[in-house]
């Protein structure tokens, strides 16, 4: 009867053991009750009904049935089911692409920190770095979260409109924006950035995000402190922000700094260099920052151009006690200077009257179409009578390098003489091609 017994369950039990290890903890148990059941229809078709006559017969099928479904039940806890190794396995993988994701978003972040300063090395000298400041935080986004369609705007002196960093869409009515109004408004009044399908934002702000006519995938704004200089509102965003909720709040923090620090950069620079009216160079900043320019533009065999302008009248003013009048029409005057020419033009202010410009890349005879173009538009500004109650004009002396390569005292010296040369043939401007003169009033 003991062999009858021992020799099926045996193996009965071993292969509960090896079972449960491939599942969990439920189904090894299940697998052991139906074995268990199995072995008892096994002893039975063995041993015959005397098995159930004797009690210690019965004891033992009945230890042995239990034995089986125990073993079921503690393989399958103790191994867990098959699919959890690979679930485990496939959880840590997912962890690792995550972290890796992570890393190089990180490194980009890391990328456009370096980016900054060296960008900041290039162009800190250079007289008006917001241009292309502008086209630095857009690659800055797109690289950092491949934002696309980003506009960064400043704030305009009345704080009432956002204008583009670009000068050549500041003229554009179309591309001013309420700094009150909108979406936009709401993110610069409130310094709380916007991001679309945030659902911590609010369903008001929602839905004045949908009402608003400037639609924005994501909008903050630049601060100082508690100043506000300006806003940033992207159109769109490749990659959702959930995948990275702190790479938006890190980005927007980052490009706040660079425009802080630029920002300081500039009024560093101007305190020194700038005439406090006109906002153009000093003189000897002038003679600094143009001698480089004339060097680089001689290097590549380019010609250059030097115009002196004059303002006729503006001592009147002063000599009147009128100067916050004379102060107003030096700063429209250089405005004005400085809508007409190109970045890399060279501007400053000679003396209180005169006013001098470096043209790169132009011949005495386009210099000349150049200053006929910009005379029409000062003497739209100087000729209002019934504004400065003073007859005030506008001389012009140009002069081009031609071929020599002449130094830039000498283009200066030269100028200098036209300008004379227009005073004394009373002509708006005089230019060194030809005995070129133009008399006041052909401009327009």
């Amino acid at each position: 009867m003991t062999l009858t017994l021992v020799l099926p369950w045996f193996p009965i039990v071993l292969g509960v053991g090896v079972g449960g290890r491939l599942l969990d903890r439920t189904r090894g148990f299940a697998l052991g009750l139906l074995c268990a059941l199995f072995w008892i229809i096994l002893v039975q078709a063995s041993a015959g009904p005397d098995v159930w006559r004797h009690p210690w017969s019965v004891a033992a099928v009945v230890a042995g049935a239990l034995a089986i479904v125990a073993m079921g039940a503690w393989a399958g806890e103790s191994h867990g089911p098959a699919s959890a190794v690979p679930q485990a396995e496939g959880n840590d993988v997912a962890r690792s692409a995550a972290v890796r994701e992570d890393d190089l978003v990180l490194d980009r972040v890391v990328t456009v920190l370096d980016q900054f300063d060296d960008w900041l090395e290039r162009h800190r000298n250079e007289r008006d770095p917001w241009p292309r400041f502008d086209e630095f935080i857009r690659a800055a986004l797109y690289q950092g979260c491949q934002a696309t369609h980003v506009r960064p705007l400043r704030l305009a002196s009345d704080g009432e409109e956002l204008v583009p960093l670009r000068e050549a869409d500041a003229p554009l009515e179309t591309q001013r924006l309420s700094a009150r109004r909108g979406i936009i408004g709401h993110v610069v009044t409130t310094g709380r950035a916007y991001v679309a399908g945030d659902p911590g934002q609010g369903e008001l702000v929602r839905r004045l995000a949908d009402s608003s006519v400037d639609r924005a995938a994501w909008c903050f704004a630049v601060k100082q402190g508690t100043e506000r200089l300006g806003a940033v509102v992207i159109g769109e965003l490749a990659a959702p922000p959930h995948r990275h909720p702190q790479l938006l709040p890190l980005l927007e923090r980052m490009i706040a700094r660079f425009w802080s620090t630029l920002l300081e950069v500039t009024r560093g620079r101007a305190a020194v260099l700038d005439d406090p009216v006109s906002n153009l160079y000093t003189r000897e900043a002038f003679l600094r920052a143009a001698e480089p320019l004339l060097a680089a533009s001689y290097g590549q065999c380019e010609p250059v151009a030097l115009a002196i302008f004059a303002v006729e009248g503006l001592r009147e003013l002063n000599d009147r006690g009128r100067w916050e009048a004379a102060d107003e029409l030096v700063r429209e005057f250089g405005q004005t200077l400085r809508r007409k020419v190109r970045l890399d033009d060279c501007l400053g202010r000679f003396d209180g009257s005169r006013f001098l410009v470096l043209l790169r890349r132009v011949d005495s005879e386009l210099a000349s179409l150049i200053v006929a173009q910009t005379m029409a538009r000062l003497e739209t500004v100087c000729g209002d009578q019934t504004r400065w109650r003073a007859a005030i004009r506008v001389r012009c002396g140009v002069v081009g390098s031609g071929i020599e390569q002449p130094s830039l005292r000498t283009l200066l010296a030269q100028a200098l003489a036209e300008i004379r040369r227009a005073r004394d043939e009373d002509v708006a401007v005089a230019s060194d091609l030809h005995g070129f003169v133009m008399k006041s009033g052909a401009a327009s």
